[in-house]
């Protein structure tokens, strides 16, 4: 059997790197509970090319029982301007593999959409790259408690009381009137979202 290899992606920025000790947190308890071991996330942000300073950079580690490589990567963000919801049931991506094919197989009934919106047994979970969070009419924010991988930005958001966790079904989703995604590279405030008409179900 294949030994597991798995991902973490960090945001870094004017040499500030986002959230590290949530990404360290999942990096350990990922290889821990695989492994028996706790590699440890030591970024040199002076190995950033410089290509890349002043931009927004994805610093993509890949690990095992070990640190595997870190590369450094310019950010760019998607146009998603539709969601096609996708029923899958027995889904599981509980710990952020390097091995995405269950996640690609749904991706590919998108048809003319962006991206997807993954549901379980009529809960709402993620999108194919991100967390969801959904607006309400009055401003508030509301994240499913239904997620498929526990964002390290969602933890974040959670911790701080931006967000709240709600059940979110497909049939609450007129109560809302927008969806933001959300991971370690994309803030709310960075607007990538999509007003719930624009969800095909």
């Amino acid at each position: 059997m294949k030994r597991p290899v798995f991902i973490e992606t960090l945001r870094i920025e004017e040499g500030v790197i986002y959230n590290l000790n949530l990404h360290r947190e999942r990096v350990h308890e990922t290889a821990f509970l695989h492994y028996g071991t706790k590699p440890e996330i030591d970024i040199n942000t002076s190995l950033i090319p410089s290509h890349l300073k002043g931009k927004r950079v994805k610093c993509r580690i890949l690990y095992d029982e070990d640190i595997i490589s870190v590369e450094f990567f310019a950010y760019e963000f998607k146009t998603i301007r539709s969601l096609q919801v996708i029923e899958d049931n027995s889904i599981t991506y509980c710990y952020k593999s390097v091995v995405r094919d269950a996640l690609q197989n749904l991706l590919m009934q998108k048809k003319t959409a962006d991206d997807i919106i993954i549901t379980k047994n009529g809960n709402i979970t993620d999108s194919s790259f991100s967390n969801l969070v959904f607006e309400s009419s009055d401003g508030a924010l509301f994240t499913p408690e239904t997620y498929l991988l526990e964002g390290t930005k969602r933890k974040f958001l959670l911790k701080n009381g931006i967000i709240r966790e709600k059940k979110i079904t497909i049939d609450d989703l007129s109560l809302y009137q927008k969806v933001y995604l959300i991971n370690a590279l994309i803030d709310i405030e960075d607007n990538i979202s999509v007003p719930v008409s624009s969800i095909i179900l």
